[in-house]
């Protein structure tokens, strides 16, 4: 079995005049709800083998918020594809990861809530509806495949186990 971790980045800044949209910080907000979600990590237990980032400034920012609450450090890898991909490139690059059984991406919307929208077959009725409608900043979303290797990750493949929104913990 592989579970797989979809993470939208905190809370950023409203983009500044002539600044790129890719070089958006995190605001007051986004780091008091990942001080919230990193405590909720840790007593889950949360702790990926691999971590798949977005280049962009907020995504690395969420990453380096939340690194310190997994029991080992992970294997990351920041790749800008997932800055402007659509979710059948988000699906080639999971299909991409060798060797762990635990995967995070951090990523943006709408790209990160169509990806956990699309990747379950199953799962609770609730949680499937909360996030087909609203995919907020922090949420994330636990995905569970019946598969031995990430290659094997298709759309409707996975049991969506739950999602996690700053705004419930």
């Amino acid at each position: 079995m592989l579970r797989l971790y979809i993470m939208r980045h905190a809370k950023s800044s409203w983009a500044i005049p002539g600044a790129r949209d890719f070089d958006r910080e995190l605001n007051d907000k986004g780091l008091q709800d990942l001080t919230k979600i990193s405590k909720y990590m840790k007593k889950e237990g949360i702790s990926p083998e691999a971590i798949l980032c977005s280049s962009a400034i907020r995504t690395r920012q969420t990453l380096d918020s939340i690194v310190s609450t997994f029991d080992k450090k992970p294997e990351t890898i920041y790749t800008e594809r997932l800055y402007s991909s659509g979710v059948s490139e988000y699906i080639e690059i999971i299909n991409s990861i060798q060797g762990a059984k635990s995967l995070m991406i951090i990523g943006h919307n709408p790209m990160c809530g169509s990806l956990a929208i699309s990747l379950p077959r199953s799962g609770p009725p609730d949680e499937l509806e909360k996030i087909a409608y609203k995919y907020p900043t922090a949420a994330i979303s636990i995905i569970d495949f019946d598969v031995e290797s990430w290659e094997e990750v298709t759309k409707a493949s996975g049991c969506l186990e739950k999602s996690i929104f700053p705004s419930e913990i």
